[in-house]
């Protein structure tokens, strides 16, 4: 044992050991955890310049969305302007005065005019001679009075412009009887959407710590965060791959690691486009976030001067320990990094969905319903009291009042019950939609008497949805059927059928048809093809089944032809195999009591 002893010890104390192989093993240890390092640090960096990516791609999508819904609200907003009885009656003074109104109103906007039906310009926010317009564009005034649409101008890649860089609206204005009375023009600059960058756009790193530019498709700047002084009469013109990725997929955001156009370093860009917003088509404008790789990498630099220190004194245990942890901590992070991606669109879209609809719900039931309701009454009173104790004309204005705050109650009553459809939804139950149909029946039980109309309808299957809000469509669809009828009593039919991994179901007329270029524009709120005179209603009825039928994932859509009726079609999505088709008890009675016939 003793001699054993003497053995490792002289081993041990041996100068080769000491002297060669020592240093030896020490320098591969070394070489390991230096290779094991960088490697840990590769993999880190690539990992942040992935996460950051993503979050610079989402802050970019949201500005986008925003974008989107700000320019579809002036798009809207060029449309009432147009139905504004003082801009279109009123004298040129009631007509600036109402335009610098909604000037201060809606901030976003520079400038607001007016024209005659020949183009020139009566009434603006500015009403300096030498800075105001004294025509209309010719282009966009002949378009708004040939098509009777709004006409948008997207920004021109002139910068030198007294207005600037700006986004232009006009919009028809018809007197009675449909007589073009001239057009109603807004601008909206660019640099009024930057605060949309700075408060949508701001990354949770820091107020400072990101680039942003707004691009046309064309690759001109319009707008960026750092704008040079003396640059803004030069347009300039990028092509870089951010842009070009956002040409490939215009419904796709990303990120990409390029070059700065200006600074000439490395950037990490995230890129959205816009798209749109129901039915405004949008300006097909780029939306790029970027941080420089020094900005992305800052986090585990900082790491790596504390770790690297410690890892002088005990290199190859941490090296293993922290693979083993950067592994864990990766599969971990990309699991938060979905979770977290899914639970921020779902925030983003239900607090949208709610700020909408709280703003809505409270003028409409706050500062509308309310005078509204004292008008109405007031008019209602005037009229009966003083009905026939002055001249004809008073009467017929007394009417005109009583009627006009009529409809406004009915229309705020419709807004509000489209408002609605989501936030009294329900859950998803089986719906047997034969009862379904029943319901809608017993609600416009005296249009059908009334009206003598015949409905019909095959065997209805199962589904799983939302029943009252189904029956709603229903009704809308039947009332819709019954009310364009024509001079014969309605005569309607309704079916369904299974495609694939869908129901089908359709509401045939011979009623007065719809001509086929409109039927898409029936779906809109307030669309209307007929005067209140022709028919009566606001316009709203089918814009709900559309807001119902794609709650439950379907579509909804019309065939018809002009004096050939019309059949409306909508779809419930069904994966499951198909459930039996069920007969309601009461359909037999139902079927025989309004139609006489099944």
């Amino acid at each position: 044992m003793g001699h054993k002893t003497s053995a490792i010890g002289a081993f041990a104390h041996s100068p080769r050991w000491t002297s060669g192989i020592l240093p030896l093993l020490l320098l591969l240890c070394f070489l390991i955890a230096t290779a094991l390092g960088l490697y840990a640090l590769s993999f880190l960096r690539s990992m942040l310049v992935t996460e950051r990516g993503n979050e610079l791609a989402r802050n970019a999508a949201a500005v986008a969305d925003t974008l989107d819904r700000v320019l579809f609200e002036r798009f809207g907003d060029i449309q009432l302007f147009a139905n504004d009885g003082t801009l279109r009656d009123g004298t040129s003074n009631e007509k600036q005065t109402r335009l610098l109104h909604y000037k201060q109103l809606y901030w976003y906007y520079s400038w607001l005019g007016i024209a005659d039906a020949e183009g020139r310009v009566i009434a603006s926010t500015d009403s300096s001679p030498s800075s105001t317009p004294r025509m209309f564009p010719v282009d966009a005034f002949e378009f708004v009075r040939g098509t009777g649409t709004v006409f948008v101008e997207k920004v021109s890649a002139n910068p030198g412009l007294e207005q600037g860089k700006a986004v232009g609206f006009m919009a028809p204005i018809y007197g009675p009887g449909g007589v073009f009375r001239g057009a109603v023009a807004t601008r909206v600059p660019v640099e009024n959407l930057r605060t949309i960058f700075e408060q949508e756009g701001r990354l949770r790193y820091g107020q400072d710590i990101y680039d942003w530019l707004l691009l046309t498709r064309e690759g001109v700047i319009l707008s960026e965060k750092h704008f040079p002084e003396g640059s803004e009469r030069e347009p300039v013109q990028l092509e870089i791959p951010s842009l070009t990725r956002t040409a490939i997929n215009r419904d796709q955001s990303g990120f990409v690691e390029e070059t700065h156009h200006r600074r000439g370093g490395s950037v990490v860009t995230g890129y959205a486009s816009t798209r749109g917003y129901l039915n405004f088509s949008g300006l097909d404008w780029v939306v790029l976030f970027r941080q420089t790789h020094e900005q992305v990498y800052a986090p585990v630099d900082r790491l790596l001067w504390t770790v690297g220190g410690i890892g002088l004194l005990v290199i190859l245990p941490l090296t293993g320990f922290g693979i083993w942890v950067s592994w864990q901590l990766g599969r971990e992070r990309n699991e938060l990094i979905h979770t977290r991606h899914t639970l921020e669109q779902s925030v983003a879209e239900l607090g949208r969905s709610n700020a909408d609809l709280q703003q809505f719900a409270y003028v409409a039931s706050h500062d509308l319903q309310e005078p509204l309701r004292m008008v109405s009454s007031y008019t209602q009173l005037i009229a009966k009291r003083y009905r026939g104790k002055l001249d004809s004309d008073a009467d017929e204005f007394i009417e005109y009042a009583v009627d006009g705050a009529t409809r406004m109650q009915t229309l705020i009553q419709d807004l509000l019950a489209y408002s609605r459809l989501s936030t009294s939804a329900r859950e998803f139950e089986p719906a047997p939609m034969g009862a379904v149909l029943n319901c809608a029946l017993d609600n416009i039980v005296n249009a059908v008497k009334e009206s003598q109309a015949v409905i019909t309808h095959d065997r209805l299957p199962t589904i799983r949805g939302d029943a009252p809000q189904l029956a709603l469509v229903f009704q809308n669809l039947l009332s819709n059927a019954i009310k364009f009828s024509g001079e014969s009593p309605p005569r309607i039919h309704i079916s369904a059928r299974r495609e694939e991994n869908e129901w089908r179901f359709s509401v045939h007329d011979h009623g007065i048809g719809i001509d086929p270029q409109y039927a898409g524009r029936i779906f809109v709120i307030f669309q209307r093809l007929h005067t209140r005179a022709e028919y009566p209603g606001t316009g709203i009825g089918l814009a709900i089944c559309k807001k119902i039928i794609e709650r439950h994932g379907g579509c909804i859509w019309v065939e018809s032809e002009l004096g050939k009726g019309a059949t409306f079609w909508f779809s419930i999505p069904d994966p499951a195999q198909a459930p039996p088709v069920t007969h309601h008890p009461r359909e037999a009675a139902r079927s025989d009591s309004l139609t006489g016939r099944h």
